[in-house]
């Protein structure tokens, strides 16, 4: 079975997402040269910057403004994942602690200008697809209470059971996120058709290069953002 998939609408609107299941990873609480390797990048980040609003002029940022637009969705309100990673990296000098997965994870999403999330494979239902929400769908975000409706158009990742995993872009959700008690993983990458397929193929790579340098576990099946699946790619 292929685990992720893309929709047309989606691919024809500039998103471009690959997918990697991790199995038997060892999340932990925090890891020492992660947090090291994100203080050193968010320093690099704001010698880079001069001002918040050059993140945002960013080709891989505009790219996701210009299609959160063509959904009719305001940037303001919902920005994009990556923008909201570096604009924290560049005034505060780091990223937030959250694990070692997810501190992973947020690390390579700021070195490489691309939106990557994560869920845990024993709280959803495979196959995951990037789609467009029919406007039916329900939504408990990451960190909140109240169940959000979407609405009919907005774009998002949604597992076999019809269930949001994330919206926009922007907001993950509670159920499936990943923590220290998490062992299997879906890691999503997300990318957009103003960037090239080699560029597209090489950061996917680069990523997985990352999770053997910095995680410990199995990678077992990859879903190109560009590329038919492999199947059992052992670390």
């Amino acid at each position: 079975m292929i685990p992720f998939s893309v929709s047309s609408d989606c691919r024809a609107l500039g998103l471009r997402a690959g997918a990697i299941v991790l199995r038997d990873v060892d999340v932990r609480k925090q890891d020492a040269e992660i947090r090291r390797q994100i203080d050193a990048t968010a320093a690099c980040i704001q010698r880079e910057f001069t001002e918040r609003r050059e993140i945002r002029s960013l080709p891989e940022i505009a790219a996701i403004h210009a299609i959160l637009r063509e959904v009719q969705v305001k940037a303001r309100r919902h920005p994009p994942s990556t923008q909201k990673l570096l604009e924290f990296a560049w005034k505060h000098k780091t990223l937030p602690a959250v694990n070692s997965f997810v501190d992973f994870y947020n690390l390579v999403s700021v070195r490489t200008r691309c939106s990557l999330g994560a869920h845990d494979l024993e709280r959803i239902v495979l196959p995951v697809e990037l789609r467009i929400f029919r406007g039916d769908e329900t939504f408990e975000p990451l960190g909140g209470s109240a169940i959000e409706q979407v609405k009919q158009g907005e774009f998002g990742y949604v597992d076999a059971n019809q269930r949001v995993l994330c919206r926009l872009d922007s907001r993950q959700a509670e159920f499936s996120k990943v923590t220290v008690d998490t062992r299997q993983i879906l890691l999503i990458v997300e990318s957009v058709a103003q960037v090239s397929d080699q560029k597209n193929d090489a950061m996917l790579a680069q990523t997985m290069e990352d999770f053997r340098r910095y995680g410990s576990g199995s990678i077992e099946q990859i879903v190109g953002l560009t590329q038919p699946p492999e199947v059992k790619r052992p670390i």
